[in-house]
């Protein structure tokens, strides 16, 4: 685990990241049971798509008609297919959908921090830096494993073959420049006992952060 301390105002907004695999959301999950206020990036990114149809329609516009289902909702799957054989519709894909995220994700920072009611709101984001994100936090934590694991991990999990995953992974920022870029880094090469006492341990710093206001002495 690597750690890199910077002074930083409270309450304190965290990005929580990592390439495909690593287990970005079970830690995610694992800081909400610890009492953080976690957002989730795709979460947000769904809620806008789904109740704004002009987004839906650019989409549409930008990917071609098979990007909607008859019912005018997003084919998720279809739009993941063509977006990970094609990185020019990908960069359409994101030129409409992360300035909105983005924006409702700064909005929940700024009312966070307006009611001051907890002392830390965390978001998972897989494309954090991708989408140059990351200076809507104060922290970010990455989680990281080993490439093996990680494709053995979503070929499980969503049944795809390993050159699917391959090609998902290349879509995305090397995990190692992620893991350069980061203030805390989780190594996620063990189980989820073992993740979870990672998390706990980054909590436990993250929340003496918070409460001080800035980093312990040395």
């Amino acid at each position: 685990m690597r750690i890199n301390l910077k002074q930083r105002a409270t309450p304190l907004s965290i990005g929580i990241t990592g390439g495909i695999g690593s287990g970005k959301t079970a830690a995610a999950k694992i800081f909400g049971t610890l009492g953080a206020k976690v957002l989730f990036a795709d979460e947000i990114a769904s809620r806008l798509i789904d109740g704004e149809r002009e987004t839906r329609n650019r989409i549409k516009r930008a990917l071609g008609p098979g990007a909607l289902l008859p019912d005018g909702s997003l084919d998720r799957k279809a739009v993941a297919k063509l977006v990970f054989n094609d990185d020019r519709l990908k960069a359409r894909l994101d030129e409409i959908v992360h300035p909105a995220v983005l924006a409702a994700i700064g909005g929940e920072i700024t009312r966070f921090r307006r009611s001051g009611k907890e002392p830390m709101l965390m978001v998972e984001a897989a494309i954090l830096y991708e989408a140059h994100a990351e200076d809507l936090f104060d922290y970010v934590i990455v989680i990281d494993a080993p490439e093996k694991d990680r494709i053995e991990r979503v070929m499980t999990r969503d049944h795809s073959s390993r050159a699917e995953v391959l090609q998902r992974m290349r879509a995305q920022l090397p995990a190692a420049a992620k893991v350069a870029r980061a203030d805390f880094v989780v190594r996620n090469s063990g189980d989820l006992r073992t993740l979870a006492q990672h998390c706990r341990f980054v909590h436990r710093i993250l929340t003496g952060l918070a409460s001080s206001g800035h980093p312990p002495s040395a």
